[in-house]
């Protein structure tokens, strides 16, 4: 599987489970919770297959700062969930903070979603 196959898959699965993914930075009035298909690292093309052999993907979750915190975590798992069903990952590391990158708009929740895919994601 290609890359861009995987972030078909994903975009096609967070749809099917009622989440919707945004793969363009989003801005102060964007809709919330935001799902952003962020960043990735990837390392060298695969020359038996022809596929990368490693990539490292970064998903930033955002909701309201008054979002209560039991509903937060239950929207960030299902959200885990949903990749799941797209990918086999080595390893997922989840960030919790609050963003005040916003500048005077108020802060949001976030999580930063580190998922490191090897071989035939």
């Amino acid at each position: 599987m290609t890359l861009s196959e995987w972030y078909e898959d994903v975009q096609t699965q967070l749809n099917e489970d009622g989440i919707s993914p945004t793969f363009v930075q989003p801005g102060a009035n964007s809709a919330l919770p935001i799902v952003f298909v962020n960043v990735h690292v990837d390392s060298d093309m695969s020359s038996k297959v022809g596929t990368l052999s490693s990539v490292e993907q970064q998903i930033d979750i955002y909701d309201s700062i008054d979002t209560p915190p039991a509903e937060w975590e239950d929207f960030v798992r299902k959200v885990k969930w949903s990749l799941s069903k797209v990918t086999r990952w080595q390893s997922l590391t989840a960030s919790n903070s609050i963003d005040t990158s916003m500048g005077d708009s108020t802060p949001l929740r976030r999580c930063m979603l580190l998922i490191t895919l090897e071989g035939d994601y």
